[in-house]
């Protein structure tokens, strides 16, 4: 569906299960900086663990296996001897969950990131006590948004005047169809064929034969130094071999620092050509004639124009934001939002030093900072200004989808009756309403 997914904001309310013993996390260890880290502690008496053994002592006892019992039939004393250690444990780490959980419930702490164990005191048989830390969401003062102005440039929100020629060639050009080639050598743009076969000159090495297209552009390197001023000129069917030798940081690892050659089969050669402007091809994209063509793509011109300008009127908005509220950030959320700003990317990362990992390191978590901060402000302009996705809301996008993607209205909202993407459209709806409430609020002056 053609809808863009908008970031969540960050849960706070999930409760995550707290290990017993688990210590304060090595980005706080031995830091009282954080000035969001709210501490308390939780306690249960010697006499309620023994009653939470006796009860899991009873369940254990229904389904452990012991030599000289019957599966379900072994006494509850003997697996509370057996089972001793393990009972006490099971029974302390459902109570800390139970117990911290209920404290941040019944004094409406915010978290931010799954509260933990900084100290125990517990001796068998006594007792229990545990001091519980929790980073929490900072409480946010946001600016009077009637006072906030963002200067934009008038180019910008002009935008450049429809081209119907230039527009026609870009649509040609982006639909362009390689056509094979006869009786004609090599020449700047075509598309190449080619079966190579590598090998190292010193050690005799040979690599298997691999078929691949290089693309005759001067700026395309390819792994094979020189290969465009190689081809250029020749045909197809034509057989040369070419020698070369590496350097120590050369694109292929396995060729680095070594002198091959190159046995290069040109197996066939292509050009690209544009479509014509006639009725196949208009019919390939689904439209009757070419007035219906010049008007669709007038129409997505301004529509692309209009999205690039609120684009940018948002990025300013977005840095008045920021720059006007200050507040302490999360340092889980951060470390969360690096994360995953690094889980997309889908290239293998490769440091040549710690130094240049540190500064990646930095940059993430400097956009990431960046990312959770407008997050919690745009949360509490959202909370504060009771901006909220109504089921009319819902309906109105199923009719403009259905209408966009030219689908009945019913296919669109069976797409949607899977409950993680009808989250994703409701995130869409509020992002957007968000957008609109904000540039409504903030004064925009052309300059």
């Amino acid at each position: 569906m053609d809808h863009e997914k908008v970031s969540q904001q960050h849960p706070a309310n999930e409760k995550p299960q707290i290990e017993k013993g688990v210590t304060q996390p090595e980005t706080d260890k031995n830091k009282d900086d954080n000035l969001l880290l709210r501490r308390f502690q939780i306690s249960m008496s010697r006499e309620d663990i023994a009653k939470e053994i006796e009860t899991l002592a009873v369940q254990y006892s229904q389904k452990v296996k012991m030599p000289g019992f019957r599966q379900g039939k072994v006494p509850v004393d003997v697996v509370k001897k057996v089972y001793k250690q393990a009972l006490e444990e099971e029974v302390l780490q459902q109570a800390v969950s139970k117990l911290a959980f209920a404290r941040i419930e019944k004094d409406k702490i915010a978290i931010a990131s799954e509260p933990y164990v900084e100290k125990v005191n517990h001796t068998a048989g006594q007792d229990y006590v545990a001091d519980i830390a929790v980073e929490v969401l900072p409480d946010i003062q946001l600016p009077d948004l009637e006072k906030l102005q963002v200067k934009i440039p008038g180019a910008a929100l002009k935008g450049e005047p429809f081209d119907e020629a230039k527009q026609i060639e870009l649509i040609l050009e982006a639909n362009k169809r390689s056509l094979p080639v006869k009786d004609r050598p090599i020449r700047d743009n075509d598309l190449v064929l080619l079966l190579v076969q590598s090998t190292d000159m010193a050690s005799r090495r040979k690599w298997p034969r691999q078929e691949s297209y290089f693309m005759m552009n001067k700026e395309n390197k390819g792994e094979i130094s020189g290969l465009y001023e190689e081809l250029l000129g020749k045909k197809a069917q034509e057989k040369f071999s070419i020698q070369r030798s590496y350097p120590a940081d050369a694109a292929k690892k396995t060729w680095a620092g070594k002198k091959i050659e190159h046995q290069v089969d040109i197996k066939s050669i292509f050009e690209l050509k544009k479509p014509e402007l006639d009725e196949n091809f208009l019919k390939s994209l689904g439209l009757k004639n070419q007035e219906d063509f010049k008007m669709k793509l007038k129409e997505e011109y301004e529509h692309r124009q209009e999205h690039q300008k609120d684009e940018q009127i948002m990025d300013k908005i977005y840095e008045q934001l920021l720059e006007s509220s200050s507040f302490p950030i999360p340092h889980s959320l951060v470390e969360q939002e690096a994360a995953r700003q690094l889980s997309q990317n889908k290239r293998p990362l490769n440091f040549k030093n710690d130094e240049e990992k540190n500064k990646l390191k930095e940059l993430l978590l400097s956009q990431a900072e960046k990312a959770v901060r407008l997050s919690l402000i745009l949360e509490e302009v959202r909370k504060q200004y009771h901006i909220e996705v109504a089921n009319e809301d819902i309906e109105k996008e199923y009719t403009h989808l259905a209408k966009h993607n030219s689908l009945p209205e019913e296919q669109i909202k069976k797409y949607y009756q899977d409950q993680k993407k009808l989250d994703e459209l409701k995130d869409h709806l509020l992002n957007i309403k968000l957008s609109e409430f904000i540039k409504h609020k903030i004064k925009i002056k052309e300059v």
